[in-house]
């Protein structure tokens, strides 16, 4: 009998350590269940397609104001840099939970209407010099074909 005693405080201590684990397991789970936090992925667009989505939210000639504010309802985040005329559409919260990451800029003019996009970030790559060098052959190619018209 005094073994059963004995052991008891060792099985409470075990059913303690399980019980914070799993305490700690379901909070987890209830934080991201309840945030939503989902990895943000590169919108499966090209800068074109981004484009002419978000301008099917707002449209060419729409106001700074109401533009942002459709944007924002549509789900898609961003922010003004240094220039109150750039807005830079930075993710995308789709109605299935994906969050995508954009890359388009809005311009707009001087009375605060949406002109233009461009994207957001320049498209940067290494080129080798034997690519420069087939760059300027269909370059020269193209250019005496084209003055040959004339």
């Amino acid at each position: 009998m005094l073994k059963n005693v004995e052991s008891m405080p060792g099985r409470r201590h075990l059913f303690r350590r399980l019980e914070v684990a799993l305490i700690f397991t379901l909070g987890t789970l209830a934080m991201v269940a309840c945030t939503g936090l989902r990895q943000v992925v590169p919108a499966p667009m090209v800068y074109e397609e981004q484009s002419k989505e978000l301008l099917k939210i707002a449209p060419l000639g729409t106001p700074k104001d109401q533009a942002i504010q459709q944007l924002e309802a549509a789900g898609v985040s961003g922010e003004f840099a240094s220039s109150p005329s750039i807005y830079y559409c930075d993710l995308w919260k789709r109605e299935n939970g994906n969050r995508w990451h954009l890359n388009v800029a809005l311009l707009f003019n001087e009375a605060g209407e949406l002109y233009k996009t461009r994207p957001a970030q320049a498209d940067v790559s290494w080129k080798s010099n034997q690519d420069s060098a087939k760059a300027s052959d269909v370059e020269e190619q193209e250019a005496s074909t084209s003055g040959a018209r004339f």
